[in-house]
């Protein structure tokens, strides 16, 4: 689902998901949620604090740190695709969201010469209320 016409577009994100916040006419609207395939990682009974899986076997365990860093890092090109098709065509971008995805999210979209004239604005949100979020995002995309 896309707005028509919009130019002015917030995103607030996280690693579970992302809500796309339309601008328009002096007014913010939530248009879509979209989920992440990061899924978080389950912790199974016995499991160490350096996230090595237990074995029956001694010797056996398994703390592949490259394959799963390889895995983390195509879900969230993944994720960050997905999101990229919402921002095609907008003039001014404002990304919300507590920790370090949003941050990596406008990394990514520099690393793109196609996002280089869109105006980017970072800004630390943790979670908050739908009028709260909706409040402050158009406080920042009226100017």
């Amino acid at each position: 689902m896309k707005a028509n016409g919009t130019t002015k577009l917030g995103l607030w994100m996280d690693q579970s998901h992302a809500l796309v916040l339309d601008f328009q006419d002096d007014h913010t609207v939530i248009v879509e949620e979209i989920s992440s395939p990061l899924e978080p990682r389950p912790r199974f009974i016995g499991e160490g604090s350096d996230v090595t899986r237990l074995s029956s076997i001694p010797g056996r365990v398994s703390n592949n740190e490259k394959k799963k860093n390889n895995i983390h890092s195509n879900l969230l090109k993944k994720y960050f695709s997905t999101l990229e098709k919402k921002i095609e065509g907008k003039e001014k971008l404002l990304l919300l969201g507590p920790g370090v995805t949003k941050t990596n999210f406008f990394h990514h979209l520099r690393g793109n010469k196609h996002y280089d004239a869109v105006h980017i604005q970072v800004m630390d949100a943790d979670k908050m209320t739908q009028h709260q979020l909706l409040a402050l995002v158009k406080a920042r995309l009226s100017t």
